[in-house]
This record gives structure tokens, sequence and C-alpha cells, in this order.
């Protein structure tokens, strides 16, 4: 396997970098994606502060078995920027909970997805980031895919408390992002998950009586949920999150995180009968494009208006 893996990095680096980064992080799209229908569910039979507990509970506890001798080495930096990170993972998960009680889902899945442009934005404040020509383009293209994805006949602009929370959430989630991106590098990635993870384990856990939420033994479906969702949509992605953004830009890792309605939208139609409709198609394919925009470089030539497209090493 080394041997193989030496011949690809040999004859094809951009395939290597492409595996180690790209398609990490698609692969935790698609895991993401299949866990709108599991939460669905799940929510159905237990309260969603006692499902969130359960579940980076389950994750925290995951990773800190696995790799319980690099969280003996942690150092005080990353218990403090973790907890950064996690508070904003905490916050954005709360906000989108409330706000689902408030409006319709299709509607804040839009708010929510305002997290695209806003990274951008984020990382040229915060990290001096500045995006590709590629990556701008990029972002208008995914943005404008998720808009055709989320927006419906009934879809409209009017302002209360559910849209108020929603980009609450999205204003999180973007910060998420970002703080990666900020603090990943120069950390042990692993560690800065574990972090965060149970930073909004304890966080949920504290949100379960002041929401009223009741002590409960969940069901047993509640722990199969709650089980696949720590250790695979939880522990694993956020450990990929934490460490391909510790050498990959804020900005061009949401391009790819912008997949994660595309694959919502393709388990939904397979497993659940949802209809998926033209708009829908179109703006699964922006999304696409969007990414593969943010892959290469365009570089002016000369005077004119043309752009070179070149390899994004």
């Amino acid at each position: 396997m080394t041997a193989l893996i030496k011949k690809v990095e040999r004859k094809s680096p951009r395939l290597l970098t492409f595996l180690r980064t790209d398609a990490l992080l698609i692969l935790v799209t698609i895991i993401w994606g299949s866990t709108f229908l599991v939460v669905q569910e799940t929510v159905k039979l237990v309260g969603p502060f006692t499902f969130l507990a359960l579940r980076f509970g389950i994750a925290t506890l995951t990773l800190a078995i696995i790799f319980h001798k690099r969280l003996l080495r942690i150092r005080r930096k990353e218990v403090i920027t973790g907890t950064i990170i996690g508070l904003f993972l905490f916050i954005g998960y709360v906000l989108q909970t409330e706000a689902l009680q408030n409006t319709a889902s299709s509607k804040v899945g839009f708010i929510t997805a305002l997290y695209v442009p806003i990274v951008p934005v984020l990382a040229v404040l915060m990290l001096r980031q500045w995006p590709t020509f590629g990556a701008i383009i990029g972002v208008i293209l995914s943005f404008a895919g998720l808009i055709l994805l989320t927006v419906n006949e009934q879809f409209n602009l009017a302002l209360g408390l559910g849209e108020l929370l929603a980009i609450g959430s999205a204003l999180a989630f973007a910060m998420h992002i970002v703080t990666i991106g900020k603090f990943a590098p120069g950390a042990d990635a692993i560690n800065l998950a574990i972090v965060q993870i149970s930073v909004t384990a304890v966080l949920s856990m504290l949100m379960i009586p002041a929401m009223g939420e009741p002590f409960v033994m969940p069901e047993l479906a509640v722990w199969g949920s709650a089980l696949f969702m720590g250790v695979v949509a939880t522990a694993f992605a956020l450990a990929v999150m934490n460490k391909v953004q510790q050498s990959m830009g804020s900005t061009r890792a949401t391009l790819i995180y912008a997949l994660e309605p595309v694959w919502a939208g393709l388990f939904g139609f397979y497993f659940a009968g949802e209809t998926l409709t033209i708009a829908a198609g179109v703006g699964a394919v922006l999304i696409v494009l969007g990414m593969l925009a943010g892959e290469f470089r365009w570089s002016v030539v000369g005077k004119s208006n043309e752009y070179l497209v070149t390899s994004n090493e």
C-alpha cells in the first residue's frame, strides 16, 4: 500500500493531494447528506437537545478512546482554541434547532446556506485569506445552486423569529469553519476536534433541563441513530475537517461543504420518495460546478479579458 501511494505521489502529486484533502471532505458531505433523514425521524422519538447530547457525547468518547495517548499530550492552547471553535459549533446547532421549531425547513435550509458567501468575507477579515477568482466564481455558482435547491413556490422572504434564528445559525456555522481555518494549523487536529465536540456535548446536556426536556431512557432506535451520528457523522467528520483545513483555505473548503444539500436531496429522493424538481437538479449541477471552479486558478492573460485556467496546486 505504501509503495502504491509513493508511486501515485511520484507520477501524479495532484491526484494524491485530491485524495488526501478534497475527496475526504466530499466523503464528509456524503455522510452529512445522509443524516437529514436519520435526524428527522429520531427527533420524533426524543428531544433535540437530548439527541445532541447523546450524539456529541458518543463522538467525544469515541475519539478519546482511540486517541487517548495523543489526548494525554494535549496543550493548553488546543484546549482554549478548541473551546472557542466548539462554542460556535454549539451555537449553530442550537439556533438551527430552534429555527426549525418556528419556520419551514426549506426556508431554514436556504438561510443557513448563507454561510457559503459569508465564509469568504470572514476569511478576508479574520485570516487575510483573499479568495482566488475561481473561488469567487465558485461561491456565486454554489449560492445560486443552493437557492434553486431550497426555494419552492411557498417560499417568501418575511422575517420572523425563525428567520432571525436561522441567520444567527448561518453566522455561527461560518465562524465555525473560519475558526478551524485559523486555529487548526500548528495544532493537533484530533485533540482540537475532541475539545470542540466535548464542549458541544456538555452544553447540549445543560440545555436539556433549560428547555424542559424530560430525563428519560431513550429508545433503542435512538441509541442506534446516536451511535451512527456520533461515530461517523461527528467524530470522523470533524476529525477530517480539522485535519484537512490545516492545509486548505476556508473558502475552498466551504465550496466542498456546499455539496451537503445535494447529497441530502439525492438520499431523500431514493430512500424517502421525495420529489426532485428540475430546479433542484439544476441547483445541484451549479454547486458541483462551483466546487470545480474553486479547484482552478484563473489568470488574466495580457491586457485582454480572457482567462487561462491552470491547476490550483
